[in-house]
């Protein structure tokens, strides 16, 4: 390379854009993993389909019954009325549909929140398989997509006013 060919590139600034490039895929991977049955809880899917991807923390706050279709599977099941549901019965026609897309182009250098807007996200992340997705898939996709390391991502759930003395719910954290 001559030298005013070397002069005239930019490894920092390049390697900058490769980050958030592939910081930019990531986020994608992880919302796109998270709105799903096999990694989010499913009961009328509406908490599946409700992770949002921001730059601050995201609120838990809307409920199922205000959304279609999601308001009617809810509002079918329940109608059994007196007929009595076994324990742990689920309404059978579910429906994951992401409500939040990720549009943002995201900065690398900046903490990158994903939660859920269901008003009972804490409750949801008491399953476990958001938690088993944090500490196991996660680690993977980072390492497939991210050519360089280095940024933070926050899977989380605020619990409603009430619920908890600090107003913050189960939280995961993960930094590469």
């Amino acid at each position: 390379m001559a030298k005013k060919d070397f002069l005239k590139s930019d490894p920092i600034g390049e390697l900058e854009a490769q980050l958030n490039v592939d910081f930019n895929k990531l986020i994608k991977k992880v919302h796109r993993s998270l709105s799903t049955k096999k990694r989010s809880p499913v009961y009328t899917g509406f908490f599946a389909s409700s992770w949002k991807v921001q730059t601050m923390g995201v609120k838990a706050k809307d409920r199922a019954e205000d959304f279609k279709p999601w308001s009617n599977i809810k509002l079918e099941f329940d109608k059994g009325g007196d007929s009595w549901k076994p324990a742990g019965s689920r309404p059978s026609n579910p429906k994951v549909q992401p409500r939040f897309k990720v549009e943002k182009t995201f900065n690398f250098k900046r903490p990158v929140f994903i939660g859920n807007r269901a008003k009972y996200a804490a409750y949801a992340l008491e399953g476990g398989k958001i938690q088993y997705f944090v500490q196991g898939e996660l680690g993977k996709l980072i390492k497939e997509t991210m050519k360089e390391k280095k940024g933070r991502i926050f899977v989380a759930s605020r619990q409603t006013q009430g619920l908890s003395s600090e107003g913050t719910g189960g939280q995961a954290y993960t930094e590469f």
